[in-house]
């Protein structure tokens, strides 16, 4: 009987070896699992958490970082609105990728035979130009035929002047400042080696629209 009952007792003791045993194995599995788990998330990331950078970035001109080339135009035959409108733009620096707003990034522009500039319709004896000398009646009103008989090169630099921007305001004088009109052919700025810019693109007949 003895013996029996020590029998009895050796059996619980396996079945109490069992129980830890699972727990272990659940264990180290849950260990790998979550081994597993974390090693795609610092994949993912990268690990230093730094973003991609844009395909496009936007770069701002600094004072004296972009130097201005020399244009030459020909307004023979050219409508004064329009060829002021395109000059404008290359005093701007509008006509290129690196303009920015409150940096002067454009070129100097030279124009010549300001003489020979075309005039739609009735407009050389329609369109008045006025002039106050700031006395008392002193108003003086010119027409445009007027004016290119005196003066021709105000044509284009009162023309200019009207297509500027007035909201930039020191910009705006500076800007103008770089505009030189000549009434001929001739002009005293071959030093500074200028090129020669044809407008093709202003909507006249047989130009490329």
């Amino acid at each position: 009987m003895a013996d029996k009952k020590e029998d009895k007792e050796i059996k619980p003791s396996k079945k109490t070896d069992a129980k830890p045993a699972a727990k272990k194995a659940k264990v180290e599995a849950s260990d790998k699992s979550e081994t597993k788990s974390a090693a795609p998330k610092a994949k993912k990331s990268g690990g230093s958490g730094k973003r991609a950078p844009l395909a496009i970035q936007t770069t701002f001109a600094k004072t004296g970082q972009i130097q201005g080339k020399w244009r030459l135009v020909d307004a023979t035959d050219i409508p004064l609105g329009r060829l002021s409108s395109q000059i404008a733009l290359i005093l701007m620096g509008k006509d290129k990728a690196a303009y920015t707003p409150n940096q002067d990034t454009g070129d100097f522009v030279v124009v010549i035979n300001a003489e020979k500039v075309k005039l739609t319709g009735k407009k050389w004896d329609d369109k008045t130009y006025y002039h106050h000398t700031n006395y008392p009646g002193g108003i003086k009103s010119y027409t445009a035929k007027e004016v290119k008989e005196k003066n021709p090169e105000r044509l284009v630099e009162w023309s200019v002047w009207g297509m500027l921007p007035k909201s930039k305001g020191h910009l705006v004088r500076h800007w103008h400042k770089k505009l030189k009109v000549y009434a001929g052919a001739e002009h005293p700025h071959k030093a500074q080696k200028v090129e020669v810019v044809k407008f093709t693109n202003i909507g006249l007949h047989g130009s490329k629209a």
